[in-house]
Parts: structure tokens; sequence; C-alpha cells
């Protein structure tokens, strides 16, 4: 078993420029043909701040809460949200639409949905920049954990990999595994400290449903963002919750999704053109 993960490593490593194409291919056609091109990668985000900055800032007045910078705060976490969302969203029923590729040319199909993971990818990191240099217009004080931000990427996308590598397996014998996925994003997004500071469900919880609402990963992976990015020990320390064994458990459960469902990925692929 390992000499056939360690062969098919070998020959996706192999195929990296297939990879690097499909990747390209995915950013270029996302916007072709429009006139703003990749400043739709900007306007989206933006415009969830103005909606969600009107409903919570305002509306709720969630910035009563000792949040500073409340717009940098929505957009820290709204950023990495977006970054997993559209990703998962993308890449679920990558080998289905593909399914031209896939019976007709060899190549290993784990490259399909790792493409729109990496044009997921290059969004993000491409909005993760405009928001810094927002940061540091508005003098904005960055965190001193900036340097760790590649360490937090490198956990949200291997969790990332895990959860679409099972995913777009099963969409290939299980249509309804795309629909439900966009359900589930739905209902995960709430459940998500993205919008709104996780002392609102820490104070509202008794301890036994604060320990299930913790057994999030998304929650540990956005927390991390919003202290790595927004600071947010310096700009809202009482709604500062970083778990060391919070993290340490997503780390774990991504490196058991990624490895598990690189294998079963593996195992269905001969199964694929079948089904298409």
């Amino acid at each position: 078993m390992r000499a056939e993960v360690r062969e098919s490593l070998r020959e996706l490593a192999r195929y990296r420029e297939l990879l690097l194409n499909l990747t390209r291919k995915e950013i270029k056609v996302k916007y072709k043909n429009s006139f703003l091109g990749f400043l739709w990668s900007l306007i989206n985000p933006l415009v969830m701040l103005v909606v969600f900055y009107v409903a919570f800032g305002i509306i709720f007045r969630v910035r009563s809460e000792g949040i500073a910078f409340y717009a940098f705060f929505l957009m820290s976490g709204i950023l990495a949200w977006n970054f997993f969302s559209n990703a998962l969203a993308m890449s679920v029923a990558s080998v289905v639409n593909n399914g031209v590729l896939v019976k007709k040319i060899y190549f290993p199909r784990e490259v399909l949905p790792l493409s729109y993971i990496g044009s997921a990818g290059f969004h993000f990191l491409l909005q993760e920049l405009v928001l810094l240099a927002f940061m540091l217009g508005f003098r904005v004080p960055l965190s001193p954990w900036l340097a760790a931000f590649p360490l937090v990427v490198l956990l949200q996308t291997s969790f990332i990999t895990g959860m679409v590598l099972w995913l777009s397996a099963f969409n290939v014998f299980f249509r309804d595994v795309q629909h439900f996925t966009e359900i589930l994003l739905m209902a995960w997004f709430w459940m998500t400290p993205v919008v709104y500071p996780i002392s609102y469900m820490l104070n509202a919880l008794p301890a036994w449903a604060q320990k299930i609402y913790l057994l999030n990963p998304m929650a540990h992976i956005i927390l991390l963002h919003q202290y790595v990015v927004y600071n947010a020990a310096h700009n809202a320390p009482s709604n500062t919750y970083i778990s060391p064994y919070g993290i340490a458990g997503t780390a774990l459960l991504s490196l058991a999704l990624v490895s598990l469902g690189y294998l079963y990925f593996k195992s269905k692929e001969g199964r694929f053109a079948e089904f298409i």
C-alpha cells in the first residue's frame, strides 16, 4: 500500500505542469469576457462586507462588544471563509464537470479538484494582499503573528483538500453530494464565528454546548485568521479565543482527511468514467 501511494504521488508530481495549466485555466475562465475581470474577486467580498457590516455592526451593534476596526474584523473572517466555501463548492463537481477529459485522456484524476483549490487559493491571496494594503492605509495595528499566516493557510488548505478528495469522489457516484454541499456550507457558515465574535456563542451556550460548538474545525481556522491578520489579540482582546487543543485537533483531522481521502479517491478513480 505504501509503495502504491508513493508511486501515485510521484505520478502526480510528473503531472504538475498539467495541474498548473488547469489552475491557470480556471483562473482565466472564471472572469472570461468580463469587463471588470479580476476586480470581481474583490467586489464580491466587499459587497458581503457592506451587508454584514450593516446587519451586525449597525443594527445589532456588534462593535459595542469592544471590537475595534470592525470592518477589518469582518474581512479577515469573510475572506478566509470564502476561500473554504468557494474551493469546496467548485471542487465537488470537478470530476463530473470534466467528464470528457476523464473518458478520453489518462492523467491522475486528483489533478481536477486540486486545480479548483489552486484557483480559489489564488483569488484568496489576492484579496488578502488588498486587505493588508487597506489596513496599512487606515493605520490598523498589524499582528506580530502575521509571519505565521502561511502556516494558517497551509492548515486550511490541507483541511479543504481532505474534504474535497472525499466529496468529489462521492459526487461521481451520488450526484446529490454537490447539492448537499451547498446546504451544508450555508448552515456551516452560521455555526462559524465569521461575522460575529466567538464570545457571543461562548457566553450564550451552556458548557456542554460550547464543547460541541468548538468541535467545528473551521471555527479554529477562522479564529487563527482573525488572530494573525486582524490582530485580534490587540484589537479585540475580549473576543480572542485560541485553543491549542482545537488547533492540534484541526491539524490532526486535516492530516487524516487528506491521507484517507487520497487513498479513497485513488481506489475509486478507475470507475469514474463508467459513472460520468
